[in-house]
């Protein structure tokens, strides 16, 4: 394929792009309503129409999907930039040690010793609400998604969240050999092979397997097609694909508003996969509407969507996401626990009120985070530049 002049609308592919930034946050921002509306509302009390209300979240866990194509595309897009460079490996494992590791441990080192504490000094807590039923050494190896068990209360609301992080760490170590080793047109071949394998193993698994249903949701393989789609879509924008993509925006617009149309169907009728069929395509589905939300808003910078994904609090939530996927459900869990002796629940004005200042409090830690821990080590970790052949 010979090079073409890419299109004035299309930013070049090194420059840092706020349209992401604002897809993260939205990333975020669906998980969070997910955790802290849909999963808590009730159809009773003092707010039993929210029940209906809260029924357009129910697709926010779809927001690890939007997270997934926003990391193959961004770690696709480093890795390729780099692919030559003597200190590829180095580099990219010693940014991501960085920016992932220091934050992420510390959560659950708090884990492992809140639950040791609650164990021993806490006896009339119920063993079970507080049982570390998944071993931190787990967590830190990241091999949580293998690992099939009955989670305690405790462990639910503290570490359910990082099965997304297991899945990305797999990636990551899979993601620079392909890169590095592959020609562009062998990579493509094996990143099609992915998105196209990945529901027929969900198919299989939720038919056959008795716990196929979860499997296919959070093992590494099964999800390898929205991570496939970010990469492809990051190889297309380093190649005359992306002119190409900025000379038929209405055709991409056109295929996203079918996805779209699909998507508010599902949140009607497939909150959730029910069984092998719609685990293969639902998953697929909304990746790929994701991965065309972000190529319409990166080719079309003018445009409605591109302006949403630079609003400004849409930017700094994306900022802070990390921590805030990972504290957000331990906070809004302890909170509940705490004060009102409950597991969260909105279904009155008590509910409501601890719920906000569970939003408050990971608002607060995210921002501190950011500030004090995240982003000193980040900058720590870009001193390691990719040298040059």
């Amino acid at each position: 394929m010979g090079k073409t002049e890419a299109s004035p609308t299309a930013p070049p592919s090194g420059k840092r792009l706020p349209e992401l930034d604002g897809l993260r946050g939205m990333a975020i921002l669906m998980v969070f309503l997910l955790h802290y509306i849909s999963d808590s509302r009730t159809n009773n009390g003092e707010f039993g129409t929210l029940y209906r209300f809260a029924q357009i979240f129910r697709l926010g866990w779809s927001g690890v999907d939007l997270f997934f194509v926003l990391s193959g595309f961004l770690i696709g897009g480093i890795l390729l930039d780099a692919r030559a460079s003597p200190s590829y490996f180095k580099t990219f494992y010693v940014r991501r040690v960085h920016r992932i590791l220091p934050i992420c441990y510390a959560w659950i080192t708090a884990y492992g010793l809140f639950g040791y504490a609650a164990r021993k000094w806490a006896p009339a807590y119920d063993s079970a609400l507080v049982w570390n039923s998944v071993p931190p050494w787990i967590y830190y190896l990241f091999l949580q998604n293998l690992v099939f068990r009955p989670m305690s209360i405790f462990s639910h609301y503290w570490m359910s969240p990082l099965w997304s992080l297991a899945v990305e760490e797999q990636f990551y170590f899979a993601s620079p050999l392909l890169i590095r080793f592959l020609s562009p047109l062998r990579l493509t071949q094996v990143l099609v092979g992915c998105i196209a394998g990945a529901p027929i193993l969900r198919y299989f698994l939720s038919s056959q397997a008795p716990d196929g249903l979860n499997m296919s949701y959070v093992l590494m393989p099964c999800r390898a097609d929205a991570l496939a789609m970010g990469m492809l879509a990051a190889v297309a924008w380093r190649t005359n694909g992306r002119a190409w993509r900025a000379r038929h925006t209405r055709l991409l617009k056109t295929v996203l508003a079918i996805l779209l149309c699909g998507a508010l169907l599902m949140v009607k009728w497939l909150p959730g996969p029910r069984n092998g069929f719609e685990a293969a395509y639902q998953y697929s589905w909304l990746a790929a509407m994701y991965s065309c939300m972000m190529l319409v808003a990166l080719v079309h910078r003018e445009g409605i969507l591109a302006r949403i994904f630079r609003w400004r609090f849409l930017r700094e939530l994306g900022r802070v996401s990390y921590c805030v996927y990972l504290i957000h459900l331990g906070i809004l869990g302890t909170c509940h626990w705490v004060l009102l002796h409950s597991l969260p629940r909105i279904n009155d004005w008590r509910g409501v009120l601890t719920t906000l200042l569970a939003a408050g409090i990971t608002w607060g830690m995210a921002q501190s985070s950011w500030r004090y821990f995240e982003k000193p080590l980040i900058d720590r970790g870009h001193a390691f530049g990719y040298s040059r052949g």
